[in-house]
């Protein structure tokens, strides 16, 4: 599938300007890739990055040429993943998402190279090159216009409170191990925390999701932040799907249950007996889409001596940014499709107690301390905005 390199900051640039294909440079930061498609396959020791402002920037592109989809030639699967997204933009993206959308022109370049600027800084800019007038390209090839499409999202939500910074040791799915910086709670550290962090999947052998709520303020949508650990997850649409069954059925406030041959309160916010840890993340990744550049769409054949007319992905590039430590999270993106419109010459258990609440609460350890996934998102969507499976020393902070 589609991979790219990261980066920390989520905006993502669709540009449709290309004339001819150009062979991918694609740079890779440690084992982190990014992916299109969110039902890749995990692989051992890779950190994998999906956001749907890709898609965004994909869709925007469809609306500018009036079609439902965009058929590559030749035909590549990555391009079938974007046509048959579903999702509701407007309940996924993050509040401060900007769409550009026209035909292409100089003025209309620096419109968003200053926007990104401010939205995101000069590497966001600086993505945005010159505009390429129409032009001959070759001896039977004219570029007869361009347009330019850029989806951008910076945003950065904030916990309530801080965790505590501290440090343990992260094994990767190899069976190695390092010591990495991460944030948390113990024991009455958690008072600060128990309505911020809520238990809404555990099946008391390893796998659990935590619900990490950002603060919003008064104008603010609501959002939050969703990890889990589950050994068996194949891919990110797996962990997603997983995480949506846990919201809509999650855990109920009290239960008892019984451990080591007693009765427990299992309370679904921190109470002082857990221990709650993450690691930091921090990754940056930019790379060329292949799958993409050089790819045809919308071609009309010749005809009466008529020449042919079609369109052309010079450019299909990503720049990501993310990290995550215990103030918050920050995730910014540039997606950028850039193609030509060119004409050429004709061609082709038993009973429980009655109240849990009269129980003592079960001591839990909630430790990312292997392979883990983590969301973002947006109050209502059906999808987040960033998702991640960490599996790699490169997006770790070591000690």
């Amino acid at each position: 599938m589609a991979i790219m390199k990261a980066l920390d900051l989520l905006v993502y640039y669709v540009a449709v300007n290309a004339a001819f294909s150009q062979t991918p440079d694609v740079q890779y930061s440690g084992n982190v890739v990014a992916t299109l498609d969110p039902s890749e396959l995990f692989r051992p020791n890779v950190s994998l990055f999906w956001s749907p402002a890709g898609q965004a920037a994909w869709d925007e592109l469809k609306a500018y040429h009036g079609v439902k989809a965009i058929e590559l030639d030749p035909h590549t699967p990555v391009a079938d993943v974007l046509n048959k997204f579903e999702w509701d933009a407007a309940k996924t993206l993050p509040d401060g998402t900007v769409i550009y959308g026209g035909d292409d022109s100089e003025a209309f370049r620096q419109e968003i190279r200053d926007s990104l600027r401010r939205l995101v800084g000069a590497n966001a800019a600086s993505m945005i090159g010159p505009y390429l007038p129409p032009a001959k390209l070759d001896a039977g090839t004219f570029r007869l216009k361009t347009a330019l499409i850029v989806s951008c999202i910076s945003h950065a939500p904030k916990f309530p409170a801080s965790f505590r910074p501290s440090s343990t040791a992260f094994r990767f799915s190899d069976g190695k191990s390092k010591i990495v910086k991460g944030f948390g709670c113990i024991g009455n550290e958690t008072a600060a925390h128990f309505d911020v962090v809520e238990v809404l999947y555990d099946d008391f052998k390893g796998s659990y999701i935590l619900k990490l709520t950002f603060f919003s303020g008064d104008k603010g949508r609501p959002e939050f932040m969703l990890v889990g650990m589950r050994p068996e997850l194949k891919n990110l649409t797996q962990g997603i799907q997983w995480m949506r069954d846990a919201m809509k059925n999650p855990l109920p406030k009290d239960q008892a249950v019984s451990f080591n041959k007693s009765w427990w309160r299992y309370h679904n916010q921190l109470t002082p007996s857990d221990h709650f840890w993450l690691p930091k993340l921090k990754t940056t990744l930019a790379c060329d889409y292949g799958e993409l550049i050089g790819k045809t769409y919308l071609r009309q054949l010749a005809k009466d001596g008529l020449p042919e007319f079609f369109w052309r992905i010079r450019e299909a590039q990503q720049l990501l940014v993310f990290r995550l430590d215990e103030q918050g999270a920050l995730s910014q993106a540039i997606f950028k499709v850039a193609a030509d419109f060119l004409s050429m010459g004709p061609s082709v258990s038993g009973p429980k107690p009655a109240d849990p609440t009269t129980l003592p609460f079960l001591p839990r350890k909630f430790i990312f301390n292997g392979p883990f996934i983590a969301t973002l998102w947006m109050k209502g969507a059906e999808w987040p905005y960033l998702a991640c499976w960490a599996d790699s020393e490169a997006v770790l902070i070591k000690d």
